[in-house]
């Protein structure tokens, strides 16, 4: 059962009114994307937004309450994180609208009436379609973008129909699959390019994601046609040398035994995690995909599997060791301390053995 309009239209009704909204997001592809989607049809209907990429927590935790305070905030927008303290909630002084596709957070939310949570999954638990998909279900506007943050997490949404009418060269007849959309084509390289963007300091990524607000076109990006998509391609040629190295470190590992494709690498500048898991899993279909970054007395890994449910591993293999971790059901992401590293991953792949 997919959510009804009326639940569709609240949502609308509510970045229709806004005018100082605030977008607390999480800074990968399809949260940065539904971010843009909502800050642009805000702005159309005169709402000057701002975005808070929400980095290092799944949380929106109540310290981030003094940035909505500092603008004057009348709406606060949460974006594709799946949890949010409750405290945080309970002390909005404004309406906050949360939008997410991962497990629905019930009792976080009970009782409090100045939150509107539109979550698919309360209507449907096997609706996973990511909150892109549904920005642009509720504005209907930035088909393009919702196209890029869809298939960058991993879903290849209906309208890609109407997607190729309007850019007939950038998705061909061919692509039936997510797969075929994210590697190798002007879809993956447009996931990519955001991506790659949202790395590095703070202040940079927040650069990036201001100039992505103001890009009416992919092409601007594709072929570098104005000031805008020359700055975030830029920044995209500069970490895609570093990616295709990682890239070809990893995919030598496929060639060790057991089910299990793991890749560690230690990199203080930057991490391509998700973005290695994603491809290497289209490479190795038939493999768990394990990559990981050691950082700062911990390993972060990205975990991709085509067939097992994941969150059900990671939360066994986790229980008394220092770490969390959690997602969707064929896609995780996890940190652990160092310390526990070795214990964690013998775990874990006992579990895999076993599933």
């Amino acid at each position: 059962m997919a959510p009804p309009q009326n639940a569709l239209d609240k949502a609308k009704s509510m970045l229709e009114g806004a005018t100082r909204p605030i977008f607390f997001h999480d800074d990968d592809c399809d949260g940065t994307t539904s971010f843009v989607i909502c800050y642009q049809f805000c702005a159309a209907n005169k709402g000057e937004g701002k975005s808070i990429p929400v980095k290092r927590s799944p949380s929106v935790t109540h310290e981030f309450l003094k940035k909505a305070e500092e603008i004057n905030a009348d709406l606060i927008v949460i974006l594709d994180k799946p949890k949010a303290e409750r405290e945080f909630l309970q002390g909005a002084r404004v309406p906050v609208l949360w939008i997410d596709h991962h497990e629905p957070q019930k009792e976080t939310i009970a009782g409090l009436g100045n939150v509107f949570y539109f979550n698919p999954r309360l209507w449907d638990d096997r609706d996973n379609r990511p909150t892109s998909y549904w920005a642009y279900q509720i504005t209907k506007t930035n088909l393009w973008l919702a196209t890029v943050g869809s298939v960058g997490d991993w879903f290849l949404p209906e309208y890609i129909a109407e997607f190729r009418e309007k850019y007939p060269d950038l998705a061909p007849k061919e692509y039936k699959r997510v797969e075929d959309a994210y590697i190798d084509s002007p879809i993956g390289t447009l996931v990519r390019v955001i991506q790659f963007n949202l790395k590095g300091m703070t202040a940079e990524a927040k650069k990036s994601i201001i100039t992505l607000t103001r890009i009416e076109s992919p092409y601007e990006i594709l072929s570098q046609t104005t000031s805008r998509g020359r700055f975030l391609w830029r920044k995209y040629e500069r970490l895609a040398a570093g990616y295709d190295k990682v890239l070809a470190e990893a995919c030598a590992t496929a060639a060790q035994p057991g089910k299990v494709l793991l890749y560690l690498y230690t990199d203080d500048s930057m991490t391509f995690t998700s973005e290695l898991s994603n491809e290497l899993l289209i490479r190795y279909p038939d493999r768990i995909i394990f990559i990981g970054r050691r950082h700062d007395g911990a390993v972060k890994a990205s975990i991709r599997s085509t067939a097992l449910a994941i969150p059900l591993l990671l939360t066994e293999a986790l229980k008394g060791l220092e770490g969390y971790g959690g997602g969707h059901r064929n896609a995780c992401g996890m940190n652990v301390a160092e310390k526990d590293w070795d214990e964690f991953f013998r775990r874990f792949t006992d579990l895999v053995e076993k599933a």
